[in-house]
């Protein structure tokens, strides 16, 4: 069989890359750069309809695909994918006797993060090769909170020719004040400490920027409370002028019941429980659809056609990431071996109970016929989509049972055990067969809402993010210890081979909940300073390959 070669696309040239690593500072570029960059698209703006295709051109996120030319496999657009594999969701798939066909691919982009290593610039190997992909994420989220910034002083300075030029207008600004919060919600969770309130003030978090002046100055981090404060404020802003907007024109534009599913989430993460209830309460008095599973069609339950999707930026790739050809397994000879390079945790199995259709709907285990390994099925990851883009993302879709269980946490958390077991109920009854309702209360409820965040919201960006959180809950803290493993593969006869397995271990409350400040941007700007995370060795080391076996 012809060897497939498979690039990995969509992360941040190095064309762009001399005028982001901060997107505001020109400390490491050029001011000439930054503003030809910016003044060719401004220019064309004349009217608000050209603010409108300005936002959704450059501030959302673009959306990912698998392309496919002449034995050539490119998936672009993978975002902020690295939050899937940093937690327990996933497991490197050693059942196979030959790896996976994309392993040797993609496992050493994910081994910093998979493995909890240090330095996620460093590969496998302990070589600098991966500074490029470790600043990615830092710079797309700067990038397109540069873009927002921009807009929102465009649109600031814009007169509206009409009411109906008005009501646009509004709508740009209030999108973009709920983008940027988005970005800074992201990034404040991947490099900064989770908020709490009793030390979130004097908590580092990530600088803060958001005007459109260029600045010759030497950032700093703002505090995780001046973060947030910022998001809170950007989701004020687009409440008050997305007031009006109750069905957008399609499931990437954002309307009232967008913010008030991810008020109420932000709510959350700042233990303000009050809130995060009155916030998802508002959301589901707009929309309490949920699709019923009992009876699911065996299609892929997220996309934009979803009654249960409400804002999706961006779009997914992830389910090709790790696993390439789903449904093709057994097909073809040779050394590869079509089964998942990453399946789903024993942990995330042992969730489900033997009823529940999430079983089916959101993880699969006949993608893989030899193996019977559980694979992702959440969004269309078939071969059949291959050249077309995907319709929801994997890290920034809104649905409505994120309210039903921000809800059910709230109440629980202020003592209204009974309603949060009612809302509960209602999404449960949705998705288990004859499901018994749950009467729970205090820790045991509590457990019981974050496993069900875990298997409702399972691979959609959430856990990772969670977990940091439960850390620095008030009154039910909780953290845990993850295992993860990674293969070296070596060449045998011109066949990839399981040389051996190295075993890497999370602790729990570890420093490494939070990734370091990527190099290239503390080598540019060392005010902002660095994240301390350990230096991690594997606990056990297995030999995989053995010479006397025929390969």
């Amino acid at each position: 069989m012809k060897k497939t070669y498979i690039s990995k696309a969509g992360r941040t040239g190095s064309a762009v890359l001399s005028w982001m690593l901060f997107a505001f500072l020109p400390l490491f570029t050029s001011c000439s750069d930054f503003l030809e960059e910016y003044s060719q698209d401004m220019a064309r703006v004349q009217t608000v309809t050209d603010l409108d295709e300005l936002l959704t051109g450059d501030c959302l996120l673009p959306l990912g695909y698998v392309s496919t030319a002449y034995s050539t496999y490119s998936l672009s657009n993978q975002n902020f994918d690295i939050v899937h594999f940093m937690g327990d969701e996933l497991q490197e798939n050693l059942e196979t006797y030959y790896p996976p066909y994309n392993s040797q691919y993609y496992t050493p982009t994910y081994y910093p993060y998979f493995t909890w290593q240090q330095s996620c610039f460093l590969n496998e190997e302990g070589r600098n090769s991966n500074e490029s992909d470790e600043a990615s994420y830092w710079l797309m989220g700067y990038e397109k909170i540069g873009k927002c910034n921009m807009v929102i002083t465009a649109a600031d300075d814009m007169a509206p020719a009409d009411e109906d030029d008005e009501a646009l207008l509004n709508q740009v600004k209030g999108e973009c004040h709920f983008l940027r919060a988005n970005y800074y919600f992201m990034l404040a969770n991947l490099y900064a400490k989770p908020y709490a309130p009793s030390t979130a003030a004097s908590t580092p978090g990530i600088p803060l920027k958001t005007s459109a002046e260029i600045e010759d100055i030497e950032f700093q981090r703002s505090s995780v409370m001046e973060v947030y404060n910022q998001i809170v404020d950007d989701l004020n802003v687009a409440e008050q002028l997305l007031a009006q907007v109750v069905k957008p024109k399609n499931k990437y534009r954002v309307g009232i019941l967008a913010v008030y599913i991810f008020r109420s989430r932000v709510a959350a993460f700042m233990q303000n429980w009050s809130e995060a209830a009155d916030y998802a309460r508002k959301a589901l008095a707009l929309d309490s659809s949920l699709q019923d599973l009992r009876n699911w069609n065996d299609g892929y339950p997220i996309s934009a056609e979803s009654a249960e999707v409400v804002f999706s930026n961006g779009s997914s790739c992830f389910g090709n990431t790790i696993f390439l050809y789903p449904n093709r397994a057994n097909r073809y000879g040779g050394e590869y071996t079509y089964a998942p390079t990453y399946t789903i945790s024993d942990h995330l199995l042992s969730l489900y109970d033997r009823n529940d259709a999430r079983i089916g709907a959101y993880i699969t285990n006949k993608d893989d016929i030899s193996n019977r390994c559980w694979s992702y099925k959440k969004i269309n990851n078939s071969t059949t989509h291959f050249n077309t883009y995907n319709t929801a993302s994997d890290v920034f879709c809104l649905r409505t049972a994120e309210a039903y269980l921000l809800l059910a946490e709230a109440e629980a958390q202020m003592g209204n055990d009974a309603e949060a077991c009612r809302q509960l109920n209602l999404l449960r009854n949705k998705r288990i067969e004859d499901a018994e309702d749950i009467s729970l209360s205090g820790a045991s409820l509590i457990t019981f809402i974050r496993e069900e965040r875990e298997r409702e919201l399972c691979l959609e960006g959430h856990r990772w993010f969670d977990l940091r959180r439960y850390q620095v809950d008030a009154q039910y803290p909780y953290s845990t210890t993850i295992e993860h493993t990674f293969t070296f593969i070596k060449l045998v006869e011109d066949v990839d081979v399981r040389d051996h397995t190295n075993y890497y271990r999370l602790e729990p409350n570890d420093e490494a909940y939070t990734l370091d400040i990527p190099k290239q941007v503390r080598d540019h700007q060392v005010s902002i300073g660095s994240n301390p995370r350990p230096y991690r060795q594997p606990f056990k080391v297995v030999t995989e390959y053995d010479e006397d076996d025929d390969y």
